[in-house]
């Protein structure tokens, strides 16, 4: 093989070796995961579990998401449902679930926007205060979860030297292309990186979709209070505890992000926004993320050397993504069709590139009608924008 040759085939050999390491890091952790879980002992001790929902508008299927945390295998938790306004249209939603089920004990909280900069930890500070539980979950609104989703977490927590416990993501439901494109993120990219991260780093990632910590363990790192000035406050909540000397793990049963009818606007919105907050924490990573992507890779391989040899590396590369989104979707959505999602891999990996290229072009963000400036360690400075522009997605 001559110079020219290898200069066109080394770039996508080497991204799809990392690609092809990180997705099988991702398979064996579940796979060990699942092996574990079918020989631990029942969950013993049960404290009160408080389960802190900070909401911000209707949220897809909003109603049927709620639902499933009223029929928790768990003896003993509350809800606490937190608005920034009696205005806000999920206000109703959440007073119908809350009649409907007299069994639970749910109450509806208003907080105080002003409580911090960033909207969801001002949220949560006010719901914190309210809660009664020695354990603390945040739980986001979009998220459905299984009746075994607190036993899952506290079987973890419960280890000896466990802060904090996040869980892995996936999106489900898509009904139109913006939410096909944000579950096959979600789903082929996200997941699994987290994953890998946790077993080859060592290093877990908090995803604020799901959290459980103590509520005296959260005091100890300085509480939600010490994160009240970024926009990531779930992975620099992770750092905390981690600093601290507690372990920071990851919960391997999947919980479902419903998106089912977004628009590729709103997806492409708010995977911008997570673009630059993942820029904010680790730059250095942040600027390899493509070579996890031999596709891209590929393509534009492809674009500088319009050869047959690249051609056939373009080809090589979108089998193996496919074949990877395939086999990620099938273990984290056992049951769910994702044909369309492994048919949008090309669109899916052109639109997360659109939004890695974003990250660098501005570091300004807008969030629940707020505009912000982000700094290192994804740090928030309130920043004016034209009201026109104030079109932010959660």
């Amino acid at each position: 093989m001559d110079w020219g040759h290898l200069a066109t085939v080394a770039p996508t050999a080497l991204s799809s070796t990392i690609y092809a390491t990180l997705q099988a890091s991702f398979h064996w952790r579940l796979a060990r995961h699942r092996a574990k879980a079918r020989r631990e002992p029942p969950l013993g001790a049960t404290p009160v579990v408080s389960l802190l929902k900070p909401v911000a508008g209707v949220d897809d299927e909003l109603a049927s998401n709620l639902e499933s945390f009223a029929h928790l295998d768990y003896p003993c938790y509350e809800i606490v449902f937190g608005v920034a306004s009696r205005e806000d249209p999920a206000v109703p939603v959440i007073q119908a679930f809350i009649a409907a089920h007299p069994e639970v004990r749910a109450r509806l909280c208003l907080t105080d926007p002003t409580e911090a900069l960033n909207p969801k930890v001002a949220q949560l500070l006010e719901l914190t205060r309210r809660a009664e539980g020695s354990i603390l979950v945040i739980s986001d609104a979009n998220v459905r979860v299984r009746p075994d989703y607190l036993r899952s977490l506290l079987s973890i927590l419960m280890r000896p030297g466990v802060g904090l416990v996040s869980s892995v993501v996936v999106g489900t439901g898509e009904r139109t292309l913006g939410a096909v494109i944000e579950n096959a993120q979600l789903g082929s990219f996200i997941a699994p990186g987290v994953v890998a991260a946790a077993e080859l780093a060592g290093r877990a990632i908090s995803v604020g979709k799901s959290m459980a910590m103590r509520r005296v363990d959260l005091e100890r790192v300085g509480g939600f209070e010490s994160v009240a000035s970024v926009l990531a406050e779930d992975d620099v909540l992770g750092q905390r505890f981690s600093a601290r000397g507690y372990v920071v793990e990851l919960c391997l049963d999947p919980i479902e992000n419903r998106n089912t009818s977004c628009s590729l606007v709103r997806t492409l919105d708010r995977h911008t926004r997570w673009a630059k907050m993942r820029r904010a924490l680790a730059p250095g990573c942040f600027a390899v993320e493509p070579f996890n992507a031999p596709l891209l890779v590929a393509w534009l391989t492809l674009l500088l050397s319009p050869t047959g040899l690249a051609l056939e590396l373009w080809l090589f590369a979108w089998v193996l993504q496919s074949l990877g989104t395939f086999l990620a979707l099938k273990r984290l959505r056992p049951g769910c069709s994702s044909a369309m999602l492994v048919a949008a891999e090309p669109l899916r990996t052109l639109c997360w590139f659109f939004c890695w290229l974003n990250a660098y072009a501005s570091r300004r963000v807008a969030w629940r009608g707020n505009a912000f400036t982000i700094g290192a360690g994804s740090e928030l400075v309130a920043a004016e924008e034209p009201a026109s522009l104030r079109s932010a997605a959660r």
